[in-house]
């Protein structure tokens, strides 16, 4: 008989949790997806980390075990599924971190439960005093009971029950939030009634009985406020820090709290989801909204990109103008919007790279009709173009419009956000299209290179590099990436010198069309999440070794890799668990960076007076120097502190006596934080027996430590003196009962509360 066939439901149940839980975690990870905070990458954190907690609250399991199960699922599943052997060792090493993470959240997530519960112990006594104060409006109402008619003393029957089930209610340990919650359902029931009864047959009571239903109401808003704030703080633990739902209802019962599952369940899910919807939308409001507008013309009209072969479209017909939020006939001289053209070749921000950016103008019969490059030739005769411009009605004045941004809100819509500098443009007109070509020549280079660093990142770090988003721009390119740790300069190095090694051989930078199936077979690498239609481009590099790079991507790229020019990584960064950002350069941003090097370190070796062969070794040699200078300057404050106290010979005399304790409080700004220990304990050592106070200021603030000696703990804590002291200085502190520190902002009544110590200490001793 196996184990698991000795197990009991709820152990069995949480071993079908962790195998199911962790063959969605490796094929996830195997897919690129990692855990995280948002979208699918939420999802999967909270995949494992029911899964990690069912094996810590249900078998008992106290080390990291989930990625030994994912191991296991990869030896398992590797032969018919070759990515996930692939990807074991990336698989093992996210989860076995993200199992570390979660450890540390819970510990977190019951530090921030046990905070929350003393918040709403902190609100229920005022709470209970305003119960109290609204009994004591019914005492008078209670006392005319026997004054009253028959007919009102039997309506006040219920009455007087409920205030007595309220009255003790809120008698018992148990939080009077709940004894309010049942007199609210009393009051409306049965109370109310009985009230509108004595109004009628008890007129001078009136005042009273409304003073009762303002109070009553009051308590009834703060109550529900009050617990809805709570479940909102206890759904939040759950939503950020991963603390188990089930868990949290336990620590509500230690905590003398006691709710059915379907009250728990009930109210928490109101306040997970409020929570969850107020994200949502945050986050919606965050980005941009899609125009109704868009839909609208998408409907009717369809865009042509013609950007691939030509940078400059002569006889563009206007489709549609928008500006706002309408569809409109024209845009006039300084006016901004948008505008639709039948062909175009700006391409529309997509897959990273950012739009084009140019300018639409009159069409010219006797400039710039005949390309300057083969990659610029219109997509028309020029012929063609002549006679479209020459029937088109003469223009009342030249038009000249900056194209700001390229986008495509809707499927085959291609919009171009404008300004118009010269004249006015209506639908119906023909233009001369022309993209910035220093601009995308640029965007171009970073492109091209941003595949080149893929490849490069898979060969340099392993296959499991996967694309987890991208920024091509023309000054600049971003790259993320999953992987789990900083590169090491050696690793950046090589990165960079594979890079610029196929950018030197000038290899050709092959773009064919072809359908996706095709694509997959021919082995392009698509990303994950990205939709893409029946046809796809695929963008291909190919080396003396082979194929370097093969992706699918619909961007704009070099013809040969030579043109990138050069290649240079400034800066590798976390962005998320298991995800880093590379950010790059190339051609002529890449040169300016060299220049800046140079101009720096000719810089740095003119002052220093010495050649660039030996400035490491005189940076070296002036660090140490430094870290000499300082340990001589510590111990220098440090003898001036200490002889500022007293005579070396003095054991401390300078300390007062406060009821038999040697009390010592000095101020030591020239000392930083970890000197002020150091100080501490010496006079701490010179006293014996008694407490030391501590005071510095520096940079506009001040800062206290205090030490009381081990026989004092009990009778003079360190903790609670510094909550007595750290408020004079504008702040606050605390600690254990042999040592605590505080600080503050007003660094000019640090004396005042270094002297106001000794009083502190003689009331605590009193």
């Amino acid at each position: 008989m196996s184990v698991y066939e000795d197990f009991d439901e709820q152990k069995k149940l949480a071993c079908r949790v962790i195998a199911d839980h962790a063959r969605a975690t490796a094929f996830s990870i195997a897919d690129g997806i990692l855990p995280g905070n948002e979208g699918r990458n939420y999802v999967l954190r909270k995949i494992m980390r029911r899964a990690i907690y069912q094996g810590r609250h249900a078998l008992g399991f106290e080390d990291p075990f989930f990625y030994k199960v994912t191991n296991f699922v990869v030896d398992q599943m590797g032969d018919a599924y070759p990515e996930l052997e692939a990807s074991r060792d990336f698989i093992e090493k996210m989860v076995k971190l993200e199992e570390e993470r979660f450890g540390s959240t819970m510990t977190v997530g019951l530090e921030k439960f046990e905070q929350t519960h003393a918040l709403r112990e902190n609100l229920d006594p005022r709470l209970k005093s305003d119960l109290v104060t609204t009994l004591e409006h019914f005492r008078p109402i209670q006392e005319s009971f026997s004054q009253l008619s028959e007919r009102a003393q039997e309506t006040l029957v219920p009455v007087a029950e409920a205030i007595a089930n309220v009255q003790k209610m809120a008698q018992t340990v148990r939080p009077a939030l709940e004894a309010l919650f049942k007199f609210s359902k009393l009051f409306n029931e049965t109370i109310a009634p009985g009230l509108k009864t004595l109004l009628k047959v008890a007129e001078p009571l009136r005042e009273d009985i409304e003073r009762v239903l303002d109070a009553v109401s009051k308590v009834d808003k703060e109550c529900e406020e009050s617990i809805d704030g709570c479940f909102k703080e206890l759904a939040r633990l759950y939503d950020t820090f991963g603390t188990p739902r089930d868990l949290i209802r336990v620590g509500l019962e230690d905590h003398g709290i006691f709710l059915s599952e379907e009250e728990f369940n009930e109210a928490f899910d109101t306040a997970l989801q409020e929570l969850q919807q107020s994200g949502a939308s945050e986050r919606v409001e965050g980005k941009a909204k899609s125009k109704p507008v868009y839909a609208s013309i998408a409907s009717r009209v369809q865009s042509i990109f013609r950007g691939y072969e030509t940078t400059r479209v002569n006889d563009a017909e206007v489709l549609a103008l928008i500006a706002g939020d309408n569809d409109v006939a024209e845009l006039s001289e300084g006016q901004e919007g948008e505008v639709v053209l039948d062909r175009t070749p700006f391409y529309a921000e997509s897959g990273g790279q950012v739009g084009d950016a140019g300018r639409l103008t009159t069409p010219s019969l006797t400039v710039g009709l005949l390309p300057r490059s083969p990659d610029r030739v219109a997509d028309g005769a020029v012929a063609q173009a002549l006679a479209r411009a020459s029937s088109s009605p003469e223009p009342d004045q030249p038009f000249i419009a900056t194209v700001i941004d390229t986008y495509s809100p809707a499927q085959g819509l291609i919009v171009h956000k404008v300004k118009v500098e010269k004249g006015s443009l209506k639908v119906g007109d023909i233009v001369t299209a022309e993209v910035d070509v220093e601009k995308r020549d640029a965007t171009r280079r970073n492109h091209t290179a941003t595949h080149l660093m893929h490849a490069a990142l898979r060969e340099v770090l392993g296959t499991h590099v996967k694309q987890a988003g991208s920024v091509v721009a023309p000054s600049y390119l971003r790259f993320d990436f999953t992987h789990y740790q900083p590169l090491t300069d050696a690793e950046i190095e090589e990165i960079e010198r594979l890079v610029n090694y196929h950018i030197l051989r000038n290899e050709p930078v092959q773009t064919d069309e072809m359908a996706v199936e095709e694509a997959m077979r021919s082995g392009a690498m698509a990303l994950f999440g990205e939709k893409y239609g029946e046809k796809v481009r695929v963008l291909s590099i190919k080396g003396t070794e082979g194929i370097f790079s093969k992706e699918l991507c619909g961007g704009t790229h070099v013809r040969a890799t030579g043109d990138i020019g050069v290649f240079k990584i400034t800066s590798d960064e976390s962005i998320a668990s298991g995800v880093r950002r590379i950010r790059a350069v190339t051609g002529l941003d890449a040169y300016e960076r060299f220049r800046e090097d140079e101009k720096l370190i000719e810089q740095v070796a003119g002052n220093l007076k010495t050649s660039r062969a030996e400035l490491p070794a005189m940076i070296g040699k002036l660090q140490d120097e430094l870290k000499k200078a300082r340990r001589e300057a510590d111990d220098l404050r440090m003898k001036i502190a200490t002889g500022a106290a007293g005579p070396g010979t003095s054991n401390g005399d300078e300390a007062r006596e406060i009821a038999g304790v040697r009390v010592l409080a000095k101020e030591a700004s020239g000392l930083d934080a970890a000197g002020m220990r150091q100080l501490s304990d010496t006079l701490l050592a010179r006293i014996k027996s008694g407490v030391v106070i501590i005071g510095r200021s520096n940079d506009g603030k001040a800062s206290l430590i205090v030490r009381t000696s081990d026989d004092l703990t009990k009778k003079v804590p360190a903790g609670q003196i510094i909550k007595e002291l750290a408020p004079i200085i504008g702040g606050k502190g605390g600690g254990k009962a042999d040592m605590a520190e505080g600080g503050g902002s007003q660094p000019e009544k640090l004396s005042e509360a270094l002297e106001a110590s000794y009083g502190v200490v003689e009331r605590m001793l009193s």
